[in-house]
């Protein structure tokens, strides 16, 4: 879609996409990604949205590398976006499995010609997952990953005891319906700011996320299907909560993270960030899990952060 086409999201002051949809198939569904290539000498970077996200609300984040040099692939994972709906209902998130995100990525590198080579991966929260599970499985091509608020397993707890009930639910053939806790919601009511809210202390960063439904409704997403959580906890469980796998990303990672951090595990964040053999974490006194919409100061530093590593990396290329 042109700049013209998001009016709201525009007027909310978010920058919108360069560059073009690029669409690809993998595991026979049809997954729409985005690429903004850039004729600077940075390296490509990957981005991987969350959970229910999409390309679009990575904008300021694409501006932004690509303004230094770096062509930018996004994607609309299976099930979120413009990668069409998996789920029972008609704003529900479903995926059968962790591993046809992977594949999808697969797909839309080997489309804009990205599948061989030196790359850069940044995941958020879900993709902060997959950024991680990707650095490892394409090993030295990654010359750096940069995992915002990763999620390293949900913050639900004990694992063994969500991952019983969410195989119990699909064994009820309720594989692709919303998980118990993860039922109706109301977009009206989501979108007004509490200062009690969970992702962000930013109530323009809160809002603006927002404005990209008012201009495509149909990629509002809300509420993760009984099969979600059980690949979500199974891809953690295999990945993420083992150190043997995270002994296995050889590249340079960039862990930032809030203290006031409620979406996924807390805990899992020191616990686990360990494992990596070269993992830089920094913590960013109060912020939530919306590191790319919080407050004005924890942006610049983090920008600051993310700005100086790459600098560190690709003046090692």
């Amino acid at each position: 879609m042109s700049g013209g086409a998001f009016i709201h999201a525009v007027a909310a002051g978010l920058p919108v996409l360069g560059g073009e949809d690029v669409f690809a198939t993998s595991g026979g569904l049809t997954v729409r990604g985005h690429f903004w290539k850039s004729d600077g000498g940075g390296l490509p970077v990957l981005i991987c949205p969350g959970f229910t996200e999409f390309c679009e609300k990575f904008s300021p984040a694409a501006a932004h590398l690509h303004a230094r040099g770096h062509s930018v692939l996004m994607i609309d994972w299976p099930g979120q976006g413009r990668s069409g709906n998996l789920a029972a209902s008609e704003h529900g998130v479903h995926i059968d499995s962790f591993e046809q995100h992977l594949a999808a990525m697969d797909a839309l590198t080997k489309a804009v010609g990205l599948a061989s080579g030196r790359i850069i991966i940044l995941g958020h929260s879900m993709g902060g997952h997959l950024a991680l599970r990707l650095a490892s499985r394409y090993g030295e091509r990654v010359a750096a990953t940069i995992a915002l608020s990763p999620m390293m397993v949900p913050r639900p707890a004990p694992v063994w005891g969500v991952r019983l009930l969410a195989w119990l639910f699909i064994l009820a053939g309720r594989a692709r319906h919303h998980a118990p806790g993860n039922g109706q919601r109301r977009f009206e009511d989501e979108r007004i700011y509490a200062a009690g809210n969970n992702l962000t202390r930013c109530e323009t960063g809160y809002e603006q996320r927002f404005s990209w439904y008012d201009d495509v409704p149909e990629m509002w997403r809300y509420g993760a299907s009984g099969g979600w959580v059980a690949a979500a906890y199974e891809s953690c469980a295999m990945t993420t909560l083992n150190p043997a796998f995270l002994r296995s990303i050889s590249c340079p990672v960039l862990a930032l993270t809030g203290s006031d951090e409620t979406i996924v595990k807390y805990a899992a964040f020191a616990e686990m960030f360990r494992w990596i053999p070269d993992c830089t974490h920094h913590e960013f006194a109060g912020a939530r899990h919306e590191l790319l919409y919080e407050t004005a100061d924890v942006k610049i530093d983090m920008w600051r952060r993310i700005d100086s590593f790459l600098d560190r990396i690709t003046g090692e290329e």
